[in-house]
């Protein structure tokens, strides 16, 4: 099965690697490319906003970024292959940049994280080709600062505002530029600054990253509820 769907959200069921020779392909042909990396909030949020349920219909590619989306996947008997997280996702693309030379721009976060975020970026691949970064605290109306960036004429969008207000801003002016991959990552560059702790590599592969990170910030419980909420509509719904 090329696609699953979950809760009225289409996910395309590929590993990490076949993601990532399908984007290379289409980097490489500068084919424009939306991608939404969706977890059981966005899933949520999806099914109760008609306007972000159309805004994710537009996406190219949707992958499984958070465990709860493939457990879901597996109750529902249509199996997603893995989780494809925005973060993972994110690490290999700049390594494909810096192999094949490509430009990148980052927009999201604080002035202070964004630029934490992209001295460790170049620390880890100091070929890397960054043609931009701006913070992420802006008015998605604001046409001034997608000229700037459309001028660039990046390969590779990075973008980390949170959603659902990321995928609104791609959706938008998506249609200015020539060529690119966008994609929404969400607080992937808070990680990348160091201000954010990533899960030990034994939580990870134990599907425990969430529980991890919960232990790190007490005050994401009210969102962590989402899943067993999540977890439980699909039982109820499943056919």
């Amino acid at each position: 099965m090329k696609t699953v769907h979950v809760q009225n959200v289409k996910f395309d069921n590929y590993s990490m690697e076949e993601f990532l020779q399908i984007f290379e392909e289409r980097l490489l042909n500068e084919e424009k490319t939306f991608v939404v990396t969706a977890n059981p909030e966005i899933v949520t949020k999806a099914n109760t906003d008609p306007v972000y349920r159309e805004t994710l219909n537009k996406a190219d590619f949707i992958t499984a970024d958070g465990i709860g989306v493939v457990i879901a996947s597996k109750i529902l008997k249509t199996p997603l292959k893995e989780r494809v997280s925005g973060f993972d996702l994110m690490g290999k693309l700049l390594h494909k940049a810096e192999q094949l030379n490509l430009k990148v721009y980052l927009l999201g976060a604080k002035d202070t994280t964004l630029e934490k975020a992209y001295k460790n970026i170049k620390a880890k691949h100091p070929k890397i080709n960054i043609v931009g970064r701006h913070h992420g605290y802006i008015d998605i109306e604001n046409e001034d600062l997608v000229t700037e960036i459309v001028d660039l004429k990046p390969d590779l969008i990075f973008v980390a505002l949170g959603f659902p207000k990321q995928e609104y801003w791609i959706t938008k002016h998506m249609h200015r530029f020539s060529k690119g991959l966008f994609i929404g990552l969400g607080g992937s560059f808070d990680v990348w600054a160091g201000e954010v702790k990533r899960a030990p590599e034994i939580w990870i592969k134990l599907n425990l990253e969430w529980l991890y990170r919960l232990i790190q910030e007490p005050r994401r419980f009210k969102r962590m509820l989402v899943l067993p909420k999540f977890l439980i509509k699909v039982l109820v719904n499943r056919k």
